[in-house]
């Protein structure tokens, strides 16, 4: 039977090389430790008994029924808490200190510290397993500040449920939490899509009383409603502010504003902005100005956009890159290309610098207005002015030279479009070069582009899929329009009718009549779409085909 240990043989165990707990056995080793005091103050005791704690849990758990004759208090297990190297040996140590056979009922404090560990560590979960064991259990109630942190924590971890769970029961704990943490998770809720359930408890907790809401609160659900088009909910709680003592500011109008506009309702956006400019209570801004020209602009009434325009400069409000660009791509796509230069010359004569954005929507209304020479003079003085374009520039100017069937051209910018390792490749930019291509029999070149496509890391979409099937059908290649069919059912893309109709024509017409079946039931989902060459006419790779 081995003999009961002191102490002292639990602080002289050994630890391994290099150990974390080496120091602090090291410290209080019998051979460096100064005399112990006539009368060791309680608080040394403490920590002096909470670090072998630790220790023996760590190294020699099977040591720790020696410790409850000194009955070790919650202090002390508080302070063992703090010696863990990690989140993880926490819990663990967490778990020894408090079931058989020590037993030590946890503190508040434990509870709180390994909670906070747990949230950093990003384990949310065990985090809210030990705050109902606290709450629960233990009958610990949080602060005000604590329940916010953990209610933030698990909002951030995506765990939203949770985090509306816990600020729902602040009443029942006797918090008065902040509307600052109520306001950050329904705006996690409405960065999710769930404007519905933000909205569901927003109101459920204004009726209940569980916070006191601000202009922000109001802010953060009227944002949500009108990005889902609901600007008539956005109306209703802009009327319903008053009632909790908020008045609407310039971010409630502005999104107000833009929400109007959003829906098509530029005349009433137009009258809010009057009403602003009218009352001079709360005066309108560049972004409220903006939204209304943005409006005009969408809805191809470039007139009263200019008459907002003229508005905002004799207010006093100068206008911003975000205006002159709404006003340029405007004009751009009414094909009114003198009045976007303008609008351009005017920014530049005011000192405001020009984006990619501008030069983007230059070179799209110059090329909707097929003036190609203008769009390369425009992407050249972009590249003088050190912009460089972006995706959607390369996607108009690609785009372009596509439909004039100019596949030399957009291959070259293509190609520029690959040596840049800052722009994430799309399919969108890629699908009018294969199909200039296909369309022009080169379908070896459209492989090729594909194989580049795929290379850079961009997955071939449905249109991709159905421009190659199609135009190798074209070529009579039937068995690699076969193989691209069985791709794209394999790549999780669903063929739509036009590319099945389109497929089966050309199988009818090269005398396959026997694939159709098969093609039609991995269309429906009737089959697996693992193919084997079930006849030797597919393995000619030349078919006449008339499409």
């Amino acid at each position: 039977m081995r003999p009961p240990l002191d102490l002292h043989t639990l602080l002289r165990l050994r630890l391994p090389p290099r150990h974390p707990l080496h120091r602090l056995l090291h410290s209080h080793s019998p051979n460096d430790r100064p005399p112990p005091p006539q009368h060791p103050a309680p608080h040394d005791a403490e920590l002096w008994i909470a670090k072998a704690l630790s220790s023996a849990a760590f190294l020699r758990p099977h040591y720790l029924p020696a410790f409850r004759r000194l009955a070790p208090s919650q202090f002390a297990a508080a302070a063992a808490l703090r010696h863990a190297p990690c989140a993880s040996s926490a819990l663990q140590l967490f778990s020894s200190l408090h079931s058989f056979p020590l037993a030590i009922p946890p503190s508040a404090h434990s509870y709180r510290y390994v909670i906070s560990l747990m949230c950093q560590s990003g384990r949310q979960v065990y985090a809210l397993q030990l705050f109902d064991q606290m709450t629960d259990q233990s009958g610990y109630l949080p602060n005000a500040r604590f329940l916010s942190f953990l209610a933030g924590s698990c909002a951030s971890a995506g765990l939203l449920d949770a985090a509306a769970a816990l600020l729902s029961k602040a009443s029942q704990f006797g918090c008065s939490v902040e509307a600052y943490a109520y306001n950050k998770l329904i705006s996690s809720l409405m960065g999710r899509g769930r404007v519905q359930d933000a909205v569901a408890l927003f109101e459920g907790w204004i009726q209940g009383a569980v916070y006191a809401p601000d202009v922000w609160s109001f802010n953060v659900v009227i944002k949500g409603v009108c990005q889902v088009g609901d600007v008539q909910k956005a109306l209703e709680l802009v009327e319903r502010m008053h009632q909790f003592g908020c008045s609407p500011d310039t971010v409630t109008h502005n999104i107000l504003v833009n929400g109007l506009c959003r829906v098509n309702e530029v005349s009433k956006g137009r009258e809010v902005l009057r009403r602003l400019q009218r009352d001079g209570v709360c005066m309108p801004n560049v972004m409220t100005y903006t939204s209304v020209i943005s409006g005009y602009c969408k809805a191809g009434r470039m007139e009263d956009a200019v008459a907002v325009y003229d508005d905002m400069v004799a207010c006093g409000t100068s206008p911003n890159v975000v205006t002159y660009n709404v006003l340029i791509n405007g004009y751009g796509k009414a094909g009114n290309m003198g009045s976007a230069v303008a609008v351009y010359q005017q920014m530049i004569f005011r000192r405001c610098p020009p984006d990619v954005v501008t030069f983007s929507s230059l070179i799209d209304g110059y090329c909707r207005c097929s003036q190609l020479d203008d769009a390369m003079k425009t992407w050249t003085e972009m590249a003088q002015c050190q912009i460089q374009p972006n995706a959607h520039t390369f996607s108009i100017i690609i785009h372009t030279f596509c439909k004039q069937n100019r596949s030399a051209e957009a291959l070259r910018f293509l190609k520029e479009l690959n040596m840049r390792t800052d722009i994430a490749p799309q399919a969108f930019i890629y699908n009018p070069v294969i199909d200039v291509l296909c369309k022009g029999g080169k379908v070896d070149e459209a492989n090729t582009v594909l194989m580049e496509m795929e290379g850079k890391g961009c997955r071939p979409d449905k249109y991709t899929y159905t421009i190659l099937i199609i135009g190798h059908c074209m070529k009579g290649r039937i068995a690699e329009a076969i193989t691209f069919f069985h791709k794209m059912v394999d790549s999780g893309c669903t063929p739509d009718s036009i590319t099945v109709n389109s497929f089966i024509s050309c199988l009818l017409k090269s005398g396959m009549a026997s694939e159709v079946d098969h093609i039609m039931r991995i269309a429906s989902g009737g089959t697996s779409s693992s193919w084997r060459d079930p006849s030797p006419i597919t393995r000619r790779v030349d078919i006449s085909v008339a499409v």
